[in-house]
């Protein structure tokens, strides 16, 4: 009898060194780092709100600065992870990850749980993004105004000098000459 040349579901060949099985616990190595980095981006965005509140410009600067380098690790993987996924659903001839049969590939209950674990916290650090961007903005809208109000003063400022200047020209110490015709 000849001997079966094609290969099981489970140990479908990717590309030519890995399987399905391997693909999966690449993407869950992939959410699980993931997920550690969006721990720190919501340490930074806590942070954030703490020099918010008490108007440290200089390290809420450098606060941003350090969550947009988080940012663009997470980006990476999100590349790399999409890729992958793209590569399982061909393979699998699926449409959707959630069609997945947890009995063949069990590791697919674990990356589901990370991806959660990864939205929760994605949605929390957003709750506090907006009260930071709610506080920032009153921040900047008070800047503003007190900036209009030094545009202003700036502007009476000027009106004023041109005034002065009007009154103390060089015709100044000049008394009003009246000829009395009627003498």
């Amino acid at each position: 009898m000849e001997a079966s040349h094609g290969t099981s579901s489970k140990t479908k060949r990717v590309g030519k060194f890995m399987n399905i099985k391997d693909l999966i616990n690449l993407l869950i190595q992939i959410s699980n780092t993931k997920y550690n980095i969006m721990k720190e981006i919501y340490e930074i965005t806590k942070m954030q709100k703490v020099e918010i509140e008490k108007n440290n410009a200089d390290s809420l600067l450098k606060y941003i600065e350090k969550k947009q380098e988080k940012i663009e690790e997470v980006n990476e993987l999100d590349k790399k992870f999409y890729s992958i996924y793209i590569k399982i659903k061909e393979d699998l001839g699926i449409t959707n990850i959630e069609n997945i049969d947890i009995q063949k590939y069990p590791e697919i209950k674990e990356l589901k749980n990370t991806v959660e674990n990864i939205l929760n916290i994605t949605r929390e650090i957003d709750e506090i993004d907006k009260i930071n961007n709610s506080k920032v903005k009153e921040e900047f809208d008070k800047v503003k105004e007190e900036l209009n109000k030094v545009k202003n003063d700036k502007k009476n400022l000027r009106n004023n000098m041109k005034a002065y200047r009007g009154y103390n020209t060089k015709y100044n110490h000049a008394q009003g000459v009246f000829v009395d015709y009627k003498k």
